[in-house]
């Protein structure tokens, strides 16, 4: 139950959700307190249009990257037993997909191949599972790490088993790769992962996952770690803003920005979620 109220209540805290509520309560109240409507109209559209702007982004995103944007680099980071990679990389092979592909934060995936192939760990430890209402009411992918590759329809691989697919196309070994296909959850991530770790008597991984989840992966990891034994680095990456005075600005440029984003606001929620699982997570002793 608490996996799918993670899931169901916070679409109402971020802008698309919370200016529907203000709309819907507008149209409830329009006969009986016309102005007290209007009012919530305004508030809904100020809603919509500050949530797109690429200001808010920076704001909100910004505050999650920021910590980690001198980690991003190869050679600021030691070598360790292991590079943990998060899912939420990853489409899985559901028609018409015939193999696995790399979403948004498919640069999780690439930066663990990097990592690996910088010398960095001898393993890769691949940490995700799939939500099966996302999987239109098909059954699991396997536990193990056997052959991966695109499933019949009876059968939708984990996240994990989809990175490991991916990753044997690129050329890094089977005997390099440790699936962890359960998890639907960072916290879940952190606890699976380190059961892997303690069985391997690993005690030192780079974290790969995406900027602005790193926060909250980094410290549910580093809470996890501090039982099982293993320290944890963070090996940021997908970053999304860019440092201050990379791009030069023109009156056109600020122009568009004024004007509302769909890409923006889809990014602003993608903060507002990190925020509120962060918070979320400190409350129940997770980080």
């Amino acid at each position: 139950m608490f996996f799918f109220l993670s899931k169901f209540l916070p679409l109402f805290c971020y802008p698309l959700g919370l200016a529907c509520g203000l709309v819907g309560a507008a149209i409830v109240v329009l006969g009986r307190w016309p102005r007290l409507a209007r009012g919530l109209l305004a508030t809904a559209l100020g809603v919509l249009w500050l949530s797109s702007t690429p200001w808010a982004v920076q704001t909100v995103v910004g505050s999650l990257e920021q910590p980690f944007r001198s980690a991003s680099a190869l050679d600021t980071l030691p070598p360790a037993g292991a590079i943990v990679v998060l899912g939420g990389a990853t489409a899985g092979a559901l028609p018409p997909r015939s193999y696995p592909e790399v979403g948004e934060a498919g640069d999780r995936v690439l930066h663990g191949a990097r990592l690996y192939q910088a010398g960095k760990a001898p393993w890769i430890v691949l940490s995700g599972g799939r939500v099966q209402w996302q999987a239109q009411g098909q059954t699991g992918g396997s536990a193990g790490a056997g052959a991966i590759g695109p499933k019949p329809a009876t059968a939708i691989a984990s996240e994990a088993e989809d990175m490991a697919f991916l990753l044997r196309s690129w050329g890094i070994p089977d005997r390099a790769l440790l699936l962890e296909p359960q998890s639907l959850n960072t916290h879940q991530n952190a606890l699976n992962t380190a059961q892997i770790l303690k069985s391997h008597q690993i005690q030192q991984v780079l974290l790969v996952t995406s900027a602005l989840h790193m926060p909250r992966a980094l410290g549910v990891f580093r809470t996890v770690g501090l039982e099982f034994g293993f320290e944890v680095i963070p090996a940021p990456t997908d970053f999304w803003i860019e440092l201050p005075g990379s791009l030069g600005w023109s009156w056109q440029e600020a122009l568009v920005n004024l004007l509302p984003d769909a890409d923006n606001q889809q990014r602003l929620s993608r903060g507002l979620k990190e925020w509120l699982g962060f918070w979320v997570y400190r409350a129940r002793g997770w980080l």
